[in-house]
């Protein structure tokens, strides 16, 4: 099987021919690379140790599919400027302005929303928004051209209200002091975003790509099983039925510690996870997530940094021997080897390369 044939036969639980792996790396680690294997974005780079290439959009490269887009009404503006080493962004709406703060690196000073009063400006502001489809097979065949037969290109979109408003607008401790001190106006704003992001996933499962993921990053670090219950998993079950009624393959990322909410993902419907992490730095061993989800589930791990990134090179192979089990090689299982946002040496994916290779034999 080519890397393509591999994955497109995983991503629809199809027999596959040996164990599939998959990296992704930024700049950080680019600039580490020879000259010779810096083109491409990192493309050269993923042939060069022979993975199966799982882009996510247009991962690093220009290519960027659009659709869906997010508008606000045409009375709204949006401003962005620095200001004393910040940067503030303005939202200026007919019922009031919101006001977001972040650092040069991007973190968050000020959340937009911290008050009952900016609740109530951002439902309005969502109540008149729309998400704005475009055709996006362009884009597409620009990326299969790149890739060939050495990948796959997935829809990588999100994320839903629940991450959207606890990672972006709102943060952990707004969300949940107002959840608790206005619930019916945060159960009216919750509910107004997803009416609105329901449009984002009809449009999603029309385009071109036969795989979407959604970006969720849930964690029951900041996501309790209970609020997952009552909004995460509902909101996340719409984006399965509406994705999969188009024949395409339907994929959750989690990235953090979901043990605890594994029946309740299991009611989802979903195809897979992506990112799925084990300890220490997750939760969920690969093969308890089947035990609980399903043989035939399909799983994107994540390799943990403590392996990847922490433990002596040399040792390495031996751990994977004892991660990679039988049943993990049999089931539509890919290992993910992630490194977006630092910097690693070359030698640790190829040490993982060679491993893989000499298990295909």
């Amino acid at each position: 099987m080519s890397p393509k044939q591999r994955i497109t036969s995983i991503l629809n639980k199809k027999p596959h021919d040996c164990l599939s792996w998959t990296v992704l790396i930024d700049n950080n680690t680019l600039d580490l690379l020879p000259d010779r294997l810096k083109g491409n974005y990192g493309i050269d780079f993923y042939r060069y140790i022979k993975c199966d290439i799982l882009l996510l959009n247009g991962w690093n490269t220009p290519y960027v599919f659009r659709s869906p887009e997010l508008h606000w009404s045409k009375e709204v503006t949006v401003e962005t400027f620095e200001e004393n080493e910040k940067v503030i962004r303005k939202i200026k709406t007919k019922d009031g302005d919101l006001t977001a703060i972040y650092g040069k690196n991007g973190h968050p000073l000020k959340y937009m929303i911290d008050s009952r009063k900016a609740i109530k400006i951002y439902t309005s502001l969502w109540e008149e928004a729309n998400f704005v489809g475009y055709d996006d097979s362009e884009t597409l065949k620009k990326l299969e051209n790149l890739v060939g037969e050495d990948g796959v290109i997935t829809r990588f979109w999100g994320p839903s209200t629940i991450p959207r408003l606890l990672e972006m607008d709102m943060g952990t401790v707004n969300f949940y002091y107002l959840l608790y001190d206005y619930p019916s106006e945060m159960e009216n704003l919750i509910n107004t975003i997803h009416k609105k992001e329901l449009e984002a996933f009809k449009i999603l499962s029309e385009g071109p790509c036969n795989c979407v993921i959604l970006v969720e990053n849930t964690s029951t670090h900041y996501i309790s099983p209970q609020v997952y219950k009552t909004f995460n998993m509902p909101h996340q079950q719409e984006f399965v039925e509406i994705i999969k009624s188009s024949g395409k393959t339907a994929i959750l990322h989690m990235c953090g510690h979901i043990r605890k909410i594994l029946h309740l993902i299991k009611e989802t419907g979903c195809d897979g996870i992506h990112a799925l992490t084990p300890p220490p730095t997750g939760d969920t061993p690969w093969e308890i997530a089947l035990d609980i989800l399903g043989q035939d589930t399909i799983i994107i791990s994540a390799l943990d940094p403590s392996v990847f990134l922490l433990n002596k090179i040399d040792d390495i192979p031996r751990i994977l021997e004892l991660l990679i089990t039988k049943r993990l090689k049999e089931s539509n299982f890919i290992l993910g080897v992630f490194a977006d946002g630092i910097k690693v040496e070359p030698e640790r994916f190829c040490v993982i390369s060679q491993w893989v290779e000499q298990n295909k034999k």
